[in-house]
């Protein structure tokens, strides 16, 4: 008998590729896609990316949110921010990774 915390009864099936590519992840199987990101150092946020050979300016930042875990595993430090901006009509998640230093699109929400 289980005592708290999800059995794998409890998890859902793994989707496929293309199951995660409808569910609003970029990538042509699911995964974050790498993007050149404009700075504003005064506002301390993005103003515009780079995705898929078009330029997006950011019209508004919706949401901030810091995701910091696994520091006290070796090798599954993860360190990152996300803007969720308004960009071109479309809502989406931009990541920086922050020991990577690397930007990427994780997700579009519409």
């Amino acid at each position: 008998m289980s005592r708290g915390g999800a059995t794998s009864d409890d998890r859902p099936a793994p989707r496929s590729g293309a199951a995660r590519a409808r569910a609003g992840r970029p990538g042509p199987n699911g995964e974050a896609v790498p993007v050149a990101v404009s700075w504003d150092e005064r506002a301390r946020r993005p103003v515009a990316f780079v995705w898929r050979r078009r330029t997006y300016r950011v019209e508004r930042v919706l949401e901030t949110w810091v995701l910091e875990t696994g520091w006290w595993k070796e090798g599954g430090h993860v360190s990152r921010s996300y803007w969720r901006v308004r960009a071109g009509g479309r809502v989406v998640d931009l990541r920086y990774d922050r020991l990577s230093k690397t930007w990427a699109l994780e997700r579009e929400l519409g």
